[in-house]
């Protein structure tokens, strides 16, 4: 537990590191959240608009599933930059192989950045959200309205949604990355 824990703390210090290089998985993250949030605010309306003109539940699958997917890009953005953390880093991980550090909290470390990213823009972009949303429902500029369940639902879902996608995304390239011999490593040219 105490191995996990440094681990952890060793992915948290190598994700401040690499800050800027986050910054892309995180604009993408928060942009699918934003989408996400403001659809799910206003989907009552939506629903009740699209039943006066007819398929209202096909008019709301197809948002939300564009909603979600704009969200699971930003989260396939974040992988990407774990896979491109993993082959810089593979000397790194040589070295905590070959001085004996077990494979999950090499694990462990390679997962803190791209869960970071996921959520930091996940929540970012459900902040710009909120605050979208609470403007277009003083104004009255949506009008479908904007409903404060459904915002804080959508809050709940992207937060959820990227988090879990960014492990599921993440663990194959970060498990194989700790699964290399050292001395292959060591040895690479990365």
């Amino acid at each position: 537990m105490n191995q996990l824990r440094l681990g952890l703390a060793y992915g948290l210090l190598s994700t401040r590191r690499r800050a800027g290089a986050l910054a892309l998985p995180i604009l993408t993250t928060a942009t699918g959240a934003f989408l996400l949030v403001l659809v799910l605010g206003m989907a009552s309306g939506i629903s009740a608009q699209a039943a006066a003109l007819g398929h209202a539940d096909a008019i709301e699958r197809a948002v939300v599933l564009i909603a979600v997917t704009v969200l699971l890009v930003g989260v396939v953005e974040v992988a990407v930059s774990t896979t491109r953390t993993v082959v810089h880093r593979t000397r790194e991980l040589g070295v905590l192989s070959a001085t004996g550090v077990p494979r999950p909290p090499v694990v462990a470390a390679l997962l803190v950045e791209p869960v970071i990213a996921s959520v930091l823009g996940a929540v970012l972009g459900a902040v710009a959200a909120v605050g979208t949303a609470a403007v277009l429902a003083a104004t009255g500029a949506a009008a479908s309205g904007v409903s404060a369940a459904g915002t804080a639902v959508g809050v709940l879902v992207a937060v959820l949604v990227s988090a879990v996608a960014a492990v599921a995304t993440s663990i194959l390239p970060t498990w194989r990355a700790a699964s290399r011999p050292p001395i292959r490593s060591l040895s690479s040219g990365a």
